[in-house]
């Protein structure tokens, strides 16, 4: 009789930074962590770019769609099995950037 071994599943990581800036402590961060992740077996982590994604504004909603850039996003978000994310502390916050992912409904 064979023994059947279940294959080790992936874990999704959908890494995202709260700063647009380049130079950005942050992205560095969220840049090592997906360095590290490469020596982790089962640990998938992807940066997702949020600098495409428009200001929130309810008007661009139209009949339960969104522009494609949210689309994008959410469909990468609904894809993760986890999200990390870094970002800059402003008054006890995160930045507006982050703040204003959350009209993506995910």
């Amino acid at each position: 009789m064979e023994a059947v071994i279940a294959a080790k599943p992936i874990i999704k990581v959908a890494a995202l930074c709260g700063s647009l800036r380049k130079g950005s402590y942050n992205r560095g961060l969220v840049r090592s962590a997906i360095e590290v992740s490469k020596s982790i077996n089962g640990l998938e982590m992807e940066y997702i770019d949020i600098s495409p994604l428009p200001m929130l504004n309810t008007d661009l909603e139209g009949e339960g769609t969104f522009p494609p850039a949210v689309e994008a996003f959410r469909q990468k978000i609904k894809e993760a099995d986890s999200i990390f994310f870094a970002s800059p502390e402003y008054n006890y916050s995160v930045t507006e950037e982050m703040w204003d992912m959350k009209h993506a409904r995910f």
